[in-house]
């Protein structure tokens, strides 16, 4: 894919205190943005009983659906941005201003008239707000990851980055609970009273928290020796090399991240539902298995990456691009038989597969030199997002009422990943390689 990896370039190292900090500020804004779409899918009900007319539940669900969908249209633009940031300008420079527009935009939501106070203009604001969050998320994931794993030592990569990414899981029980507590606390007025609102509020004060950490992390110092090495300006646009030295490794990120993207918001915008109607589960009960899902999920994780570090990364990719083909479709007909035990048991094998691509993650950030790495892992990242990752609760459910059948999102699912596998096998071992080449 790429030439070998030259010799390892020596770097300042972080000291302990300043990678503590490093991970907190890196993990935290992680944590807002997946809170935020998680809140989003579980408070789908009450967002379309607020924001759109009340005439249709179904024309609402779908409009809900498609303003999530819509907001992964802007991270494609938001890579592209604060990927040529964070390659010129510092990967902490980027995050700072992405954790403010994520911040401000969903405190927004939470703020925001319904339909019954300002008519149309009350989904027109909903979905600025969650372009605005989009674009923003553009630069926040692999940003985060970028930032985090350049601090590292060379033998704990996978480790930090792991750290890291359990932030998105915790992003998701974090809303979770949130939901559930203001459930408790309004009962029927968590829709009818706006009691939903609440913990987009909360989300907009941790992203306060989030710069404010980012603001006291130093810069990596990965990047601060390439700055050091050559000017700024040599690479003065970071998608003219990326398209012209590295297009085939950008083809395989974009498969690589098509897969791990449609499973991972199937199971964040679409799962509820599907437990919901298929499983006939209610409201809570389906938070209350989701969230111990997530739960387990973030230790499997963490024991994923120390194998990551010890033993590599390709093994890992290979076996989750496998068990996403095989197990989706066992696994939503598993859901449907509304047992508890065995609905959870189904759902922890889904995440474990997504859990074994995303620790392969570390690959990517690896396979590319430092001048393009952050643009390099954003671009393919988004615009697979966008394609795959923001319309899957859509497609997911036009798929159902077009077919009638509830297992047609797993086959869906499954195929989008058998088509990637050939591609997928083809990411190299990057363990040991110098980030700084």
């Amino acid at each position: 894919m790429n030439q070998s990896a030259p010799s390892p370039t020596v770097v300042p190292a972080s000291t302990r205190s300043s990678r503590r900090i490093v991970l907190f500020a890196s993990a935290i804004g992680n944590f807002v943005e997946w809170f935020d779409f998680t809140l989003y899918g579980y408070s789908a009900a009450a967002i379309a009983a607020t924001f759109f007319s009340s005439g249709d539940r179904v024309a609402g669900l779908l409009g809900v659906f498609a303003v999530y969908g819509v907001a992964f249209v802007a991270r494609p633009l938001g890579a592209y941005v604060f990927g040529r940031i964070g390659d010129r300008r510092g990967r902490r420079t980027s995050l700072g201003i992405s954790i403010i527009v994520m911040g401000a935009a969903t405190a927004a939501i939470g703020l925001i008239p319904g339909w019954a106070q300002i008519g149309v203009a009350a989904p027109i604001l909903l979905l600025l707000c969650r372009l605005l969050q989009g674009f923003s998320a553009g630069g926040e994931y692999t940003g985060a990851m970028a930032f985090s794993v350049e601090h590292a030592p060379d033998d704990k990569r996978a480790w930090y980055f792991a750290l890291v990414g359990s932030s998105t899981w915790l992003g998701t029980i974090g809303a979770t609970g949130a939901v559930l507590l203001f459930q408790a606390l309004t009962g029927d007025g968590f829709i009818t009273g706006g009691g939903w609102r609440w913990p987009f509020l909360i989300g907009g004060l941790i992203a306060v928290v989030g710069l404010l950490l980012r603001l006291r992390a130093d810069e990596t110092p990965v990047f601060t020796a390439m700055r050091e090495a050559q000017p700024a300006e040599k690479v003065t646009r970071p998608l003219r090399e990326l398209v012209r030295g590295h297009w085939r490794t950008l083809l395989i990120l974009f498969a690589f991240f098509s897969v791990l993207g449609l499973f991972v918001h199937s199971f964040l915008g679409y799962m509820p539902t599907y437990l919901a109607v298929a499983g006939g589960f209610s409201p809570s009960t389906v938070l209350v298995v989701v969230t111990v899902a997530n739960m387990l999920t973030v230790p499997a994780g963490l024991i994923l990456a120390r194998i990551a570090d010890r033993r590599g990364r390709r093994l890992l990719i290979r076996i989750g691009a496998i068990a996403a083909v095989v197990l989706v479709i066992p696994a939503y007909m598993v859901v449907g038989t509304g047992n508890v035990a065995l609905v959870l048991l189904a759902l922890l094998v889904l995440l474990v597969a997504v859990s074994l691509l995303t620790v392969g993650t570390i690959s990517v950030l690896e396979l590319y030199p430092t001048n393009v790495r952050f643009s390099g892992m954003a671009l393919p990242y988004n615009v697979a997002y966008a394609i795959f990752g923001g319309t899957a609760p859509l497609v997911s459910q036009l798929l159902v009422d077009g077919t009638g059948s509830l297992l047609a999102p797993a086959v869906y699912a499954s195929v989008v990943a058998l088509l990637a596998v050939p591609l997928l096998m083809r990411i190299p071992e990057t363990r040991g390689r110098s980030l700084l080449h």
